[in-house]
């Protein structure tokens, strides 16, 4: 009977601990907000709060007495307990998850599922460096990373100024297809790339010419699969409430495993796979890029995150499945 006892109250306190950190993690991102949120937006870190109260003690004009000390520490030990500010302040890189007002769980015990989630990137890089990958394309993947580097780079340009401009104008000015415009040459410029460089020369075999184009698909697999790892091992260090979705949502696209050349290659004789398959291709990454689907649906504005994480991945995923 007793151990009886133990297991379900063991049970009810996960079952208690559980459903409270579901609330503190729909806290975080519904709301309500906590005092300082709108603060953190601008880098404000910290206010400094000085109450000054008058003595009625002439020969000790510094004491206070003991109830308005009490109120200021209850005041001080409230605002700790219902921010996590504190984090902030001694340089930490992540922050906690409360389940309960007494317990906390730190970026130790929850880095774990991150590490599992990014791990078939990692799984597929290798497999290709030391297993598929017989030769490394240098020259095919720099041409696409030079491309991508370009792009990027439009991109933010625009970003700045499309950003800028929507300060000084009001919303819905009608300026949102220009940038619809810049991203569509962008991604044309890094798929064109992609493909020149996937054709290789037309004296040689049609054989050899598939064989090399499969290196050079490899080549750059490789390297999409190796950014992503070197981008989200940060990210789910420093904001794990964002790195944790971004990386489940890359980590399938760029570690899937790609079907074999000979059925790749039976996919045109196919009248309807061959025109189902690039229509499915094309529609998700027109789905998922950044002006349909984060800006300003998710993000309010292109951060960091979207220029320098979700476009150069999301450039290098069109280039795999569009050339």
């Amino acid at each position: 009977g007793r151990i009886a006892g133990l297991k379900e109250s063991s049970v009810e306190t996960y079952t208690r601990d559980l459903a409270g950190l579901a609330g503190f993690a729909a806290a975080l991102a519904f709301g309500p907000r906590q005092p300082h949120a709108s603060a953190l937006q601008h880098g404000i870190d910290a206010l400094t709060v000085e109450l000054r109260i008058p003595s009625n003690n002439k020969s000790s004009p510094s004491s206070i007495h003991p109830h308005y000390a009490d109120v200021v520490r209850c005041t001080e030990h409230l605002l700790r307990s219902i921010s996590n500010l504190h984090e902030r302040l001694h340089h930490s890189i992540a922050q906690y998850t409360m389940p309960s007002p007494s317990k906390f769980v730190s970026h130790g015990e929850y880095i774990y599922p991150a590490i599992l989630v990014a791990l078939p990137m990692v799984v597929r890089a290798a497999t290709l460096a030391l297993r598929d990958l017989g030769r490394f394309r240098f020259a095919y993947v720099a041409g696409v990373l030079g491309s991508v580097s370009v792009a990027v780079s439009a991109i933010g340009a625009w970003a700045i100024f499309y950003q800028n401009e929507k300060r000084k104008a009001e919303e819905g000015d009608g300026s949102d297809w220009i940038c619809y415009v810049v991203f569509l040459l962008s991604y044309r410029i890094v798929v064109s790339a992609a493909r020149t460089g996937m054709r290789g020369d037309e004296g040689t075999k049609r054989r050899r010419r598939t064989g090399e184009a499969e290196e050079r698909r490899k080549s750059l697999r490789f390297v999409a699969c190796l950014l992503g790892v070197y981008l989200h091992a940060p990210l789910l260090l420093a904001n794990y409430s964002l790195g944790f979705p971004s990386s489940a949502f890359w980590s399938p696209l760029l570690a899937a495993q790609v079907p074999r050349p000979s059925l790749r290659d039976a996919i045109p004789r196919s009248g309807v796979l061959s025109t189902l398959v690039p229509a499915a291709k094309c529609a998700f990454v027109a789905a998922t890029c950044p002006p349909a689907l984060l800006v300003p649906r998710i993000f309010s504005a292109y951060t960091p995150y979207v220029l320098c994480v979700y476009a150069p991945l999301h450039l290098l995923l069109a280039a795999l499945w569009l050339a």
